[in-house]
């Protein structure tokens, strides 16, 4: 299985510590979390919407990450709990999947993954590739009147 994420070059790794340092819809801070998509898209969408810049201030060492899943154990939830957090770091605590798939809010029908960087089994998961990535500027154009 492959799974895609969008980041700045400097932080095209797995260790899920951005997440660890500021927390996330699905993690508290102090707990290390790596956020991917099910595909290129919903990856661009799920960063595009939380860039609060003007497209020309937009870095330009972004980056495309494909990644290798492999079989890397995984739960799946087909709907979102409350406390998506809470849920999160308890899912992190018991570590008895790598692999947590999660319904995307932006993108109806549409999965995130979610890595435990500290499970035994994310050790198989592996960055596949990963090429340069510009955001096409259409998706900052402003509403049609």
């Amino acid at each position: 299985m492959k799974a895609w994420r969008v980041a700045r070059a400097p932080f095209a790794d797995l260790t899920g510590e951005g997440a660890r340092l500021y927390g996330g819809r699905w993690n508290s801070p102090g707990r290390a979390m790596v956020y991917t998509a099910e595909n290129p898209a919903l990856a661009i969408l799920e960063v595009r919407v939380h860039l609060d810049l003007e497209p020309d201030l937009v870095p330009d060492d972004y980056v495309l990450i494909e990644m290798a899943l492999g079989e890397a154990p995984a739960l799946v939830l087909e709907t979102a709990p409350d406390d998506r957090a809470a849920f999160g770091d308890a899912w992190l605590a018991r570590a008895g999947e790598a692999v947590l798939t999660v319904p995307s809010f932006i993108a109806p029908r549409s999965f995130n993954y979610l890595v435990n960087p500290a499970h035994p089994g994310a050790g198989a998961i592996r960055i596949a590739s990963t090429q340069p990535f510009a955001f096409d500027r259409r998706l900052w154009l402003p509403l049609a009147g």
